[in-house]
């Protein structure tokens, strides 16, 4: 967990410097319970054991450009991860450590790590955090951005007690930041601004974010994946926000965040795996389907790779409403029931291409599967006062659904009841 924001930052606008003070208050004595953070110290395993192999993470170093090489990171690493609930027994003097560059790099590889083993360790997480921390102490800016909009959101979105002087404090250094044209500052109040629901204050610290660190070369190691979330949320806005879309621009953003997931920045997991970039092939896929349903279905390929399953929905309908490939539709809707076995809109799909190839059997096993969910959902709907916001609005919607298919579907029906009788 990150530590209380520090406070005193110089009065050098060029250069947010943070000196350290100590988290606890004056009240706090001895007799307190172990925080879950405490608790997590206690029993913290072995550094080596929670990281991936050293092969990988050679190839992680080679793929981030470090400077350092495994042998030299490992010693730094296990110094700051050994002293993670006493930071103050931290000595980058010691080792060696002149420059946040080095620390932000390793920052760098815990959030590859992420990618590549698409889990998250929460010892990793506190060792990323307190290399913010370090960094900022060593008056890195985009470390001290970083902590103070963690401190500035944990107030306007998460709703939680900051103390006065923190958040002020914050808000100085991020004007102080501001001043001296920082990159970051500008990427992460778009984001904030985002989270607050004003999407067109957003859009334009985007653009300034896009336009500083362009023309300094100074977006940083996250430059590529910064851009694929910027250019993605400004498709989205243009594709979903406006009362009247503006597809052109909506398919310009989507295309360059994918462009910028291959731009060397995609990291040690490979571009597809971005979720901007598969949610970006999503929504081309949409964008196309009226017009081009060949590059629809390309996009579609594309997202359902990673698993994305609306796109696996989609293709099935495509495949069957546009090209007639039924097979191949049934296919995909099949892949879409191995994920979700209640997938109403999978099990129509079905039903629906095996009707058009007459295949009455098949047809009559999906009528009954889907007979058999609508009673489901109809006992569940009795229970709904009981279950959360988002059950009941999928509860819901699937009966409507279900609903339209009978309604919409009687002389199929009827056909397959009789060939089977």
């Amino acid at each position: 967990m990150i530590r209380q924001f520090l406070r005193n930052a110089s009065s050098n606008a060029t250069k947010a410097t943070i000196s350290t003070t100590s988290s606890l208050s004056t009240s706090t004595n001895n007799n307190y319970v172990n925080t879950p953070e405490q608790q997590r110290q206690e029993q913290r395993p072995e550094l080596l054991t929670i990281l991936p192999s050293k092969r990988i993470l050679n190839r992680i170093l080679f793929d981030i450009d470090s400077q350092l090489t495994y042998k030299q990171m490992i010693p730094i690493l296990n110094h700051i991860y050994k002293n993670l609930s006493t930071p103050e027994s931290i000595n980058l003097n010691q080792l060696k450590i002149q420059s946040s560059y080095d620390l932000m790099k390793f920052k760098k590889l815990l959030q590859e790590i992420r990618k590549v083993t698409n889990s998250i360790d929460v010892h990793l997480l506190d060792l990323e955090n307190e290399l913010i921390e370090q960094s900022a102490e060593l008056g890195n800016n985009d470390a001290i951005t970083i902590l103070a909009f963690e401190t500035v959101r944990k107030r306007q979105i998460l709703k939680e007690i900051v103390d006065e002087e923190d958040y002020q404090h914050a808000n100085e250094l991020i004007k102080q930041l501001i001043d001296i044209n920082h990159p970051l500052v500008f990427k992460m109040a778009g984001d904030l601004s985002w989270e607050l629901n004003q999407p067109n204050q957003a859009i334009e610290y985007w653009q300034t974010y896009i336009q500083l660190a362009s023309n300094k070369n100074s977006g940083g190691d996250d430059y590529d994946d910064h851009l694929c979330q910027i250019y993605y949320n400004m498709g989205y806005y243009y594709f979903t926000y406006l009362k009247h879309p503006n597809l052109t621009l909506a398919k310009l953003n989507f295309q360059k965040c994918i462009n910028h997931g291959f731009g060397g920045g995609g990291g040690s997991s490979g571009g597809n795996s971005n979720e901007f970039i598969v949610k970006s092939h999503f929504y081309l896929g949409q964008l196309y389907v009226n017009t081009n349903p060949k590059l629809s279905k390309y996009h579609w390929e594309i997202s359902s790779s990673s698993g994305l399953k609306d796109s696996i929905i989609n293709l099935g309908f495509l495949e069957m409403n546009c090209f007639q490939n039924y097979n191949l539709a049934i296919e995909w809707f099949k892949l879409g029931v191995e994920l979700n076995p209640n997938e109403a809109q999978c099990l129509i799909g079905l039903f629906d291409a095996y009707i058009a190839l007459q295949n009455w059997k098949s047809a009559n096993i999906y009528l009954s599967k889907l007979n058999k969910l609508f009673e489901t959902i109809t006992e569940k709907k009795k229970k709904t006062s009981e279950l959360p916001e988002s059950i009941k609005s999928s509860i819901i919607y699937n009966e409507s659904m279900l609903k339209t298919f009978h309604e919409t579907r009687l002389n199929d029906i009827k056909l397959v009841t009789s060939k089977i009788v």
